[in-house]
């Protein structure tokens, strides 16, 4: 018996020292390399050694879990998610060894290379996310709101779109208040959203200014007269989804009262608008299911997912399950077929793909 488990023990060294490893007849596990700075104290030694390693553990199981977090998951979603899991990290990983520990300034230096029970996060994020949120897509809501010559920062048209499509099919997420250059040009708001995970940005100018009273009569009442202009952009490509535009007034003996109502219905008008061609847009995308086989490391299975991110054609894409080394997703995009598809991912990037089978609907590659 003792011999056995020597052969054993042995042969997990070997393997061990080929780079990625397989643990379990399910493939759960696979080394991550990751690395931590925490703060030295020369007169606790053994401790600061004893922070990196659980430091750098820490970092191994966010790695892990950055990968599993759902491309539709809005960012505050996603950290809720990520923080369930990094909170217990040591219960997800198997062993780690130390590669390399020194002083690095007023720092304390590790590396390590551990083994992360990947299914398993993979597994409890998947549980957590259709637990808690209903899988959405995310719009950001942006906006200009100006009175009269000034800036106003209440968001009053904000407010307006929120009340409107507050009850849709996709999730709201509240954005920056826009400046004339962004209205201009909104493509650097476009490309802050897709980075923030929003499919859509909503880009809403309203202007509203006192009108004049066309008789002597005094009133106690001043009137406002508001324009809003609202544009939906796909983030993924820049195009316009859905616009919509419409003025209306408010009456109220306070001028700002009066400049509030006036915007509020001007945005409350043109927000409904938006609101089937945007769930148009959103039902457009075809869905492909995309399997990469021999994936073998957490840092290719990146690889993989920052191709799917940086295409412009696709819309949204998710993890589904990572398990023995192939990674199975679920890919929306705007493409007119499944060739067209592995193409582009064929094409574009500098990565080695073998096109293992093709239909309608599923696309298998084999990551070289």
């Amino acid at each position: 018996m003792k011999k056995l488990f020597l052969l054993f023990l042995s042969s997990s060294l070997l393997l061990s020292a080929c780079g990625s490893l397989r643990i379990g007849p399910k493939g759960e596990g696979e080394y991550v390399t990751a690395e931590s700075l925490v703060p030295y104290d020369e007169n606790n030694l053994r401790q600061t050694k004893k922070d990196g390693i659980l430091a750098a553990q820490k970092a191994a199981v966010e790695k892990v879990a950055g990968i599993f977090i759902s491309s539709a998951t809005t960012v505050d979603q996603a950290q809720l998610v990520e923080d369930k899991i990094t909170s217990k990290s040591a219960g997800f990983i198997r062993h780690s060894n130390v590669q390399k520990a020194y002083r690095k300034g007023d720092d304390w230096y590790t590396k390590i290379k551990a083994m992360v029970l990947v299914k398993d996060i993979g597994d409890i994020i998947k549980q957590s996310e259709a637990e808690a949120f209903a899988k959405k897509t995310a719009v950001l809501v942006t906006s200009r709101e100006v009175i009269g010559e000034d800036i106003s920062l209440k968001q009053d048209c904000k407010q307006a779109i929120y009340r409107v499509l507050k009850n849709q099919s996709f999730s709201l997420i509240n954005g920056d208040n826009l400046s004339q250059n962004n209205i201009d040009n909104p493509n650097p708001t476009i490309d802050k959203a897709r980075s923030e995970g929003a499919r859509f940005v909503i880009v809403a100018d309203a202007q509203t200014n006192p009108l004049v009273a066309l008789t002597t009569t005094a009133s106690p009442f001043q009137t406002y007269r508001a324009r809003a202009n609202i544009r939906v952009y796909a983030s993924n490509n820049y195009a316009v989804v859905a616009e919509g535009a419409q003025q209306q007034s408010g009456l109220d003996p306070l001028p700002d009262i009066a400049a509030q109502k006036s915007i509020s219905a001007a945005c409350e008008a043109a927000a409904k608008q938006l609101v089937e061609p945007v769930n148009a847009a959103i039902n457009s995308a075809k869905v492909f299911n995309v399997t990469v086989k021999d994936v073998n490391t957490i840092e290719r299975l990146k690889q993989i997912q920052d191709i799917f991110k940086d295409l412009r054609e696709i819309e949204e894409y998710n993890l589904v399950r990572y398990a023995n080394s192939s990674a199975y997703f679920e890919v929306s995009a705007n493409i007119s077929s499944p060739e067209e598809l592995t193409a582009k991912i064929i094409r574009k990037y500098s990565v080695n793909f073998t096109v293992l089978s093709i239909t309608p609907s599923v696309i298998v590659l084999s990551f070289n």
